[in-house]
């Protein structure tokens, strides 16, 4: 019994991985507009920003240096 709950559970877990596989066709020549993003250099200029440790962060090294940049700016009142 205990060999088949197993099987079963391992069976469950797996199907996720299997599923929808390969189902949308990739087109690299698709532009960031047309994806629903936003290439970044042609909306922002070139920043420098200190975090709440102290460290400084420039955009445009972060960038060359191959990095994907994610900004999350929120305040409070």
């Amino acid at each position: 019994m205990r060999k088949l709950l197993f099987t079963l559970a391992l069976l469950a877990f797996m199907a996720p991985a299997f599923s929808q596989e390969g189902s949308m066709p990739v087109n690299e020549s698709r532009s960031y507009e047309e994806l629903g993003l936003m290439h970044v250099t042609d909306q922002i200029g070139d920043f420098t920003i200190t975090d709440s440790d102290g460290v400084t962060w420039n955009l445009y090294e972060q960038l060359d240096a191959g990095k994907t940049v994610f900004l999350d700016l929120f305040f409070t009142t």
